[in-house]
């Protein structure tokens, strides 16, 4: 079983797993220095997806369905 889940591992897990942080902010640099980050620790990456495509939506970014399935297969490759 993969040891992160896009359903159940929140926000927070991956920023304090350095390895997840850093398969993070490979796929998506942008979110890096975002102020919306921190409050989004609390949430899993499900519950977070609106908020985050409204968020890409108004930084110009368009490519966030392509985005978020090539996190979701990569993410359960994280071990």
């Amino acid at each position: 079983m993969a040891k992160y889940s896009f359903e159940t591992t929140t926000i927070g897990e991956l920023l304090d797993d350095p390895k997840a942080a850093e398969f993070l902010f490979e796929l998506v640099p942008e979110a890096k220095d975002h102020p919306m980050l921190e409050i989004g620790r609390p949430f899993t990456l499900e519950q977070a997806l609106p908020f985050i495509e409204t968020i890409a939506d108004s930084m110009g970014i368009t490519n966030v369905a392509e985005r978020v399935e090539d996190f979701k297969v990569k993410l359960a490759e994280l071990d």
